[in-house]
């Protein structure tokens, strides 16, 4: 399980000043959001100890904004800000950054697109103004968009010659038939028509004031950072604010296998919609989750370490997009093991839909669960993440400050109802990657729960 943003410190980050804890407790850092008159929401979180801060600007704008014939144009519009401002050069811009002690990153997501980087407090305003430059005076050019193309091209033959990659895709592409999920990743035909209009495009519907929200995260004199903020982003134009938009999962019963004749490995995916989180019973499917599949010490793990001989490749996760939440497993095996491995996690469902798991199990899972919603409470960057994910789902206070209660309450038949419920391996779709005639008699063993 990779750490998920709804097990940040959630429930530690409150609004308002900094207060004292009871004993054993991290105190609760410090909050505030307010909204210049062009629309730039600007959210400030005062946490940690040292004098650094995170300046994050996140942009309402990503691959959920791509035309159905733009798959990867989104990243690389992303990627044009740092090839040249009207005022900098790509140079003078990774130079001044350096010279910040900081490194620009910049990346496309599912929803949004972020500038960001960490600098020495002393610093935010001049980092502030350099990714400003970035975002309002970009050089857009055909020089910049060829050498950005170029590499979007290099990076995509590494991606489509990877057998997790592939299967990502191949997966995605049932559950979102008809939605940019559905292709996370662009084709070389794909990227070769694509052209500087389209990215300009891009910029001028997307890259505005009111589809902004700027984040500053760590240790700062509060007044001071908004009046830089309100000095250097009160005249970016407002442009028009973000439509509202859905996608959502389709629950889909297939199989998809991807042939590699020879492969001596296989990558599964497996896995189905499921709840959001801010659903009541989110908590109770983490737990489940990290009960089965979710670590190395989870019951799917230990059963692939006996399958393979050594630990497992590849793990579960719940991805977590507004009204687009999903949980896949991702099951890496030895290609003479793809039905054993599947096989196994099919037969683990299966149990716990029938069979609540014995105490012992659950409070394990609960408290990896919570010991991963800690491990972030002294990020700068991840603050930033949780406060961002929160927007995304609208939850309110009282999702964060129980979210560590709400966990220690699900019990043994809660887990079990929620695998039931939400967990369902014959509504799962699965796409294989690997030698076809070796895996498909290996498959014919587990119908009809493989489709």
């Amino acid at each position: 399980m990779k750490l998920r943003i709804a097990c940040i410190a959630a429930a530690l980050l409150t609004a308002g000043a900094t207060r004292a804890q009871p004993r054993g407790q991290a105190p609760v850092p410090a909050q505030r959001t307010f909204t210049l008159k062009n629309g730039l929401r600007v959210t400030l979180i005062h946490t940690g100890t040292a004098r650094k801060a995170v300046v994050s600007l996140v942009l309402e704008t990503g691959e959920i904004d791509e035309p159905a014939f733009g798959p990867g144009l989104a990243s690389l519009t992303a990627d044009m800000l740092l090839q040249g401002t009207v005022a900098r050069s790509a140079q003078q811009i990774a130079t001044e950054a350096a010279s910040l002690g900081t490194k620009i990153a910049v990346r496309a997501g599912p929803v949004t697109t972020t500038i960001s980087g960490e600098v020495e407090t002393t610093r935010i305003p001049r980092f502030l103004s350099l990714i400003a430059d970035l975002v309002r005076h970009p050089l857009l050019d055909t020089a910049g968009f060829g050498r950005v193309r170029r590499h979007a091209m290099t990076a995509l033959d590494s991606t489509l010659h990877n057998p997790a990659d592939l299967a990502r895709q191949q997966w995605r592409a049932i559950i979102f038939p008809d939605g940019p999920f559905g292709h996370p990743y662009a084709f070389a035909a794909t990227l070769g028509m694509l052209q500087l209009g389209h990215v300009r495009n891009v910029y001028d519907d997307n890259y505005s004031a009111s589809r902004a929200h700027l984040y500053v995260s760590g240790v700062f004199v509060d007044a001071a950072a908004e009046k830089s903020v309100r000095e250097i982003y009160s005249d970016w134009k407002a442009g028009a604010p973000p439509k509202p938009r859905v996608i959502r999962a389709v629950a889909v019963h297939e199989l998809v296998t991807l042939d590699q004749p020879g492969a001596d490995r296989s990558v599964t995916w497996i896995g189905l919609p499921t709840i959001d989180p801010a659903d009541h019973d989110f908590a109770s499917l983490e737990v489940a989750d990290m009960l089965l599949a979710g670590d190395d010490s989870s019951r799917v793990a230990i059963d692939l370490a006996s399958i393979e001989g050594v630990p497992p490749h590849g793990s579960s996760t719940i991805w977590q997009r507004h009204s687009a939440t999903y949980w896949v497993d991702v099951l890496d095996v030895r290609t003479a093991n793809t039905g054993a491995a599947l096989g196994a996690l099919i037969g683990q469902l299966s149990a716990l839909k029938k069979v609540a798991p014995p105490e012992a199990e659950v409070v394990r899972a609960r408290a990896r669960v919570i010991a991963a919603f800690e491990a972030r409470n002294n990020s700068r960057d991840g603050m930033v993440a949780l406060v961002e994910f929160m927007d995304e789902h609208s939850i309110g206070d009282g999702w964060r400050t129980g979210y560590a209660k709400r966990v220690m309450a699900v019990t043994r038949e809660d887990v079990r109802a929620a695998v039931a419920a939400y967990l369902d391996p014959s509504h799962m779709a699965i796409a294989i990657v690997g030698d076809r005639a070796l895996i498909e008699p290996q498959l014919a063993k587990l119908r009809p729960l493989v489709p």
